[in-house]
């Protein structure tokens, strides 16, 4: 997944996994991604993943009714 999320194609490949999986299968995709996000943020094509989990989580949060949240630290 690491290696994917870097790559030049397969971060869509990520992405599209993310787009359409089941909520379950989404929430445990995103914390594995999670736990990368400071280091794929360094990388051009990582970009691509961090901005669609940005999306998705203030996606999920509004669709809860929750307040949106940053998924990332301030640098």
């Amino acid at each position: 997944l690491k290696v994917m999320m870097k790559d030049q194609f397969a971060n869509y490949v990520v992405q599209k996994v993310l787009e359409t999986c089941d909520d379950q299968q989404r929430e445990a995709i995103l914390t594995r991604i999670k736990a990368h996000l400071n280091t794929l943020k360094k990388y051009t094509y990582g970009k691509h993943i961090v901005a669609r989990v940005e999306k998705l989580v203030a996606a999920g949060e509004k669709r809860l009714g929750l307040q949106p949240s940053r998924v990332l630290p301030e640098d």
